[in-house]
């Protein structure tokens, strides 16, 4: 190392010693401004079994990104069976088109999809490949490492591909990042390069928050954004699934086509144009209401919740009725509801009236990213059964596929073996344009399971047995909460904001004391994995 070198080695040391306890502290209170979400892909052989490694030491990860005020964000793993791409026995971007088709990779240019595979084009770990200013990366670990530091290692490994996907070059390939000084992008030992005293310089922090994949912790979308953050089925499937009625209902207009591809295209076309900008003093006052919001759900113990990413749009208030929602890991508002907001003249009576809307909707978002919880909650807490119904006729016709929870994939056991209640909420028989909330029904239908597969079971007349909601008594009373019981997504959601309610009046830990005898099984339950997930 050069004379030079070593001065500016010294006066970096120096510099950061100076300060790194005030970022540090910053960090432990989880005061990151920027946050950066990244989708875990491991890849299995074709059969399931044998996945690559995986290791996320997501702390010294976040350490070498903490002058840039960046923290990384890691949803559920997700798995891809592909044993060729898994050896690295097939091209990167064969992988990632064949990964993209069977529906594993998340969001819209704002999440990094990182796939673990045990080698990158034949070659083993520990390498990784990140694309420049994109959002993929691939990582191979060395599972057979004997390193004392190998945590160091793997956490150089992401931190180093994550940051070419950041717009990072190699250290030898910048002149404005010196080579022989320790870097994420240079050489030296893992642990120096991961040491947040070297990791990053100045011009790295500045290039790479102009990366479209580092977002604010609180953010108002740019119409641009809302756009394509609004029209996301990289979570889940919900334009591709429209009928019409559903259609005309949500955009408030008839649409003449019968061809279902082109009603979906009309859906998606009238929900891209609902999208409005956020103002100056709306997207103020929505960021400041947030920050309250989290500060009481830290304060609860509830930081899953608080930290996970708060991302909102604003649409017109003909779209959805009005009725809040999200898609993907956005939470759509109408323009009432930022209406509401403003009306109230105190930051605490704000709080009160729209507080909970949006601990709701950021359940929702949560279910998303990390469905195993909430699965887990459904089936083992308050044992619903997962599965695919298959259905056709009326039924279809008029579904209402709710955007918070598009998929009826969950099943109440009745007392007899193999049959099963399936409650959905669907459009009555209107002649007029369909109303949104007026114009809903709650049936339940009855269902049974043979060989592993669910179907309606039908009258003498061919038509689904059903009933009334208000029938089902039993089961809609078991819930200390009246509305969204068609779907656990909903009852989550539900529940939860009374619980935000509940933290707000000062009744921390308890949460559903005036519940009935019938009620208090679900909601204890539901505490229970409260304390646990959340």
């Amino acid at each position: 190392m050069g004379l030079k070198s070593r001065v500016a080695l010294i006066l970096w040391m120096l510099i950061s010693c100076l300060f790194l306890p005030l970022i540090v502290e910053a960090q432990t209170e989880n005061s990151q401004p920027y946050v950066l979400t990244v989708q875990p892909i491991v890849v299995r052989g074709d059969d399931g079994l044998e996945p690559a490694s995986m290791a996320i030491p997501e702390a010294l990860v976040d350490r070498a990104y903490l002058k840039a005020g960046l923290d990384f964000y890691f949803l559920e793993p997700l798995y891809y069976d592909d044993t060729a791409a898994r050896d690295g026995l097939i091209n990167l971007d064969e992988i990632v088109k064949s990964a993209r088709a069977a529906g594993v990779m998340r969001g819209h240019g704002n999440i990094v999809n990182m796939f673990f595979v045990n080698a990158v084009d034949g070659n083993k770990g520990p390498l990784g490949r990140g694309m420049l200013g994109g959002d993929i990366t691939f990582i191979a670990l060395d599972r057979n490492s004997t390193l004392a530091n190998v945590r160091d290692q793997e956490a150089f490994v992401i931190a180093h591909e994550v940051g070419h996907n950041l717009g990072l070059n190699h250290a030898v390939d910048d002149e404005n990042v010196p080579n022989d000084i320790p870097n994420i992008q240079g050489d030296g030992p893992f642990a120096d390069r991961i040491d947040p005293r070297f990791s990053l310089n100045a011009y790295q922090v500045e290039l790479l928050r102009k990366s479209p994949l580092v977002r604010p912790r609180i953010e108002t979308l740019s119409v641009k954004d809302g756009r394509q953050a609004i029209l996301d089925e990289s979570f889940e499937p919900f334009f591709s699934i429209l009928q019409k009625k559903e259609v005309e209902a949500f955009i408030g207009a008839r649409v003449e086509s019968e061809d279902v591809d082109e009603i979906r295209d009309i859906a998606r076309r009238k929900f891209s144009s609902a999208v409005l900008p956020f103002s100056i003093d709306e997207a103020r006052q929505l960021s400041e209401l947030t920050q309250e919001t989290i500060k009481v759900l830290s304060g609860g113990g509830f930081g899953s919740v608080a930290n996970h990413p708060w991302r909102f749009l604003k649409v017109a208030p003909w779209l959805c009725g009005g009725f809040a929602f999200t898609r993907g890991n956005t939470i759509v508002l109408s323009q009432k509801h930022i209406d509401t907001l403003l009306s109230e003249k105190s930051l605490s009576n704000r709080l009160q009236v729209s507080g909970a809307l949006l601990v709701h909707e950021q359940i929702h978002s949560l279910q998303r990213s990390f469905p195993s919880k909430f699965e887990k909650l459904n089936a083992e807490y308050w044992g619903f059964v997962k599965a695919n119904v298959e259905t056709t006729g009326s039924l279809v016709k008029n579904q209402l596929s709710n955007p918070d929870a598009p998929l009826a994939q969950w099943l109440i056991p009745s007392e007899s073996a193999r049959q099963y209640y399936w409650v959905r909420t669907v459009f009555r028989d209107v002649r007029g344009l369909p109303q949104m909330g007026k114009d809903f029904v709650e049936r339940v239908y009855s269902v049974q399971e043979t060989q592993g597969q669910f179907d309606l079971i039908l009258d003498q007349t061919g038509k689904p047995v059903q009933f009334s909601l208000s029938e089902f008594g039993e089961y809609a009373n078991s819930f200390p909460v009246t509305r969204g019981i068609d779907h656990p997504n909903e009852i989550a959601a539900y529940m939860f904001a009374e619980v935000f309610r509940a933290q707000l009046g000062g009744n921390k830990g308890v949460y559903f004391a005036n519940v009935s005898e019938a009620q208090r099984n679900n909601s204890e339950e539901f505490v229970q994995w409260l304390m646990m997930e959340m």
